[in-house]
């Protein structure tokens, strides 16, 4: 008998190896792996109560919390499909994204009722709205909350062991993208997608059960990387964090003797600001993951320092479920060889993944470390395709192969150089000019704290490039000098013809900058 392919698998076994165990902390809850299992099982059977069927979309809109990562094995096992959805988004959104997946039960945090209210005579679809924690008088259209639903059900398995309800190319989540070039895309990921891309990163990076991870990163962002599947499947303990706090994350850290997490540049640099950084003691960090969006110069080598322990990058994106690149950090490298590799690449392939550069008429590049094309994936971890949208799937994955939209180099021996994405390359006077290597350059600059550039509609030259800038606290730089400063560093050509000192960014649900904001804004602007 063939057994399906399921992240399910990997909580039965962490059930039976682990139970006693702690595997989560939320806040003053700590759960045992059993008596994790039991409120996922909880969960499972109170939708099948109120009738949840096999395909049946389930929305979730909240903070990071225990109830979603029971959320992400409760869902998915009784086939049906778990739709996490963007706290930072819009009404708007919310009402786009509901309309087209359809689902028939929304559970979300008291925080987003006035979001949700504003349209919830559009979203029709929508028959049970279920709060995550109680609250006093709430409005008459909730329909219960996720205790009372959880309460009332069996802790038993909703199925014998192994027969499971569904294949394993069934749809078992959906994340939306960000909407940035057009309307949001749901990104359908198969149980067997989760499957193999858990073991492909527990290949690359060995986990155990005296693992302790911190979710920084939002869980309705593509899994936060894949850690409810391949930190659970090693019985691991997962901490639950609501909402980024520097001072607090180093708090957590020293309490719970943290060894494992991933931030995105812009929380790095919060706690490396920090005046009371040195006080607390890191010692039990053992791994430090920066992705989301490309590190600025020296950022991790700052990181490295700072908290004693391996620090690196990884590639990969919702519709890879994510990670599709990783830098092969063996402990018996030589060091020279672990540090130009965390330096100057986002790694190499994944097992299960190929990859291919293409120029823009889709032949083959070299893999020399100078052609640059888009690059295409192929492999175990690629999306089954877009919810209810055939024909961006079909382009998208034409000839079987997606279509990342990302420009880059692969090195003779297979290292991945990411130059930009299509999008944001910048065309002056007929040269490329790469957006990501003008901030890597004004990231060099001690009064930087972050930057964005995008390119600006000019008559002579059809575009130059425009740079957004955030100050560190207390510094005094002009435009004029940051200009110059970029001029002394890189082809003038390529430096920015304009700067502007902001405030802050305009960003999206995972905190990452939204040039697409910034393009819509300035790309037709004037000086000034």
């Amino acid at each position: 008998m063939n057994i399906p392919l399921t992240p399910m698998r990997f909580l039965e076994r962490t059930l039976k190896i682990y139970g006693d165990k702690t595997g989560v902390i939320c806040g003053e809850h700590r759960f045992s792996y059993r008596a994790y299992g039991e409120r996922v099982n909880r969960l499972s059977n109170g939708l099948l109560q109120v009738g949840v069927q096999k395909g049946d979309r389930i929305s979730y809109l909240g903070y990071n919390c225990h109830r979603l990562l029971e959320a992400f094995y409760g869902i998915p096992q009784i086939a049906a499909v778990l739709l996490p959805l963007n706290i930072r988004l819009v009404p708007h959104d919310f009402e786009y994204i509901i309309n087209e997946s359809r689902p028939n039960i929304l559970f979300l945090d008291k925080d987003f009722i006035p979001q949700i209210e504003s349209i919830r005579e559009r979203i029709s679809s929508v028959k049970k709205y279920i709060l995550l924690e109680s609250m006093e008088n709430a409005p008459s259209w909730i329909t219960g909350t996720y205790e009372e639903m959880i309460t009332e059900a069996s802790p038993e398995p909703p199925f014998p062991p192994g027969a499971y309800p569904f294949e394993e190319d069934d749809t078992a989540e959906i994340f939306y993208t960000s909407g940035t070039t057009g309307n949001p895309k749901g990104v359908m990921l198969t149980h067997r997608n989760l499957y193999l891309h858990a073991l492909a990163t527990l290949a690359v990076s060995p986990m155990d059960e005296t693992d302790i991870w911190l979710h920084l990163i939002p869980l309705f962002h593509v899994n936060g990387w894949g850690t409810p599947h391949y930190l659970t499947a090693k019985g691991g303990a997962h901490i639950m964090v609501q909402k980024f706090d520097p001072l607090n994350t180093l708090e957590i850290i020293q309490r719970e003797k943290v060894t494992r997490t991933a931030m995105i540049p812009t929380m790095v640099n919060a706690i490396l600001a920090l005046p009371e950084f040195k006080k607390y003691d890191l010692s039990s960090m053992r791994v430090f993951l920066i992705g989301g969006a490309p590190p600025p110069t020296g950022l991790i080598e700052r990181t490295q320092k700072a908290f004693g322990c391996l620090v690196h990058t990884a590639f990969g994106m919702t519709e890879t479920c994510p990670l599709i690149a990783w830098p092969e950090l063996g402990p018996h490298l030589e060091p020279k060889t672990r540090q130009q590799r965390v330096r100057e690449s986002w790694g190499f392939q994944m097992l299960g993944v190929e990859f291919r550069v293409v120029d823009s008429e889709g032949k083959d590049l070299p893999w020399d470390g100078q052609a640059v094309g888009e690059l295409l994936v192929r492999g175990d971890m690629v999306m089954k395709g877009y919810y209810n949208n055939p024909k961006e799937t079909e382009e998208t994955l034409k000839g079987g192969w997606y279509h990342t939209g990302d420009l880059v180099s692969i090195g003779q021996d297979g290292s991945l150089y990411i130059k930009d994405r299509k999008k944001d390359i910048i065309i002056s006077g007929g040269e490329n000019i790469s957006s990501l290597e003008v901030e890597q350059v004004l990231y060099s600059h001690s009064d930087i704290l972050e930057c964005a550039v995008i390119g600006k509609l000019d008559e002579k030259w059809g575009e130059v490039p425009l740079a957004f800038v955030v100050l560190r606290e207390g510094a005094r730089v002009s435009p004029q000098e940051i200009i110059d400063f970029t001029k002394s560093r890189m082809a003038r050509f390529k430096a920015p013809k304009e700067v502007r000192i902001v405030d802050e960014f305009p960003r999206g649900g995972t905190g990452k900058i939204l040039k697409s904001v910034l393009r819509e804004k300035y790309r037709s602007s004037g000086s000034g």
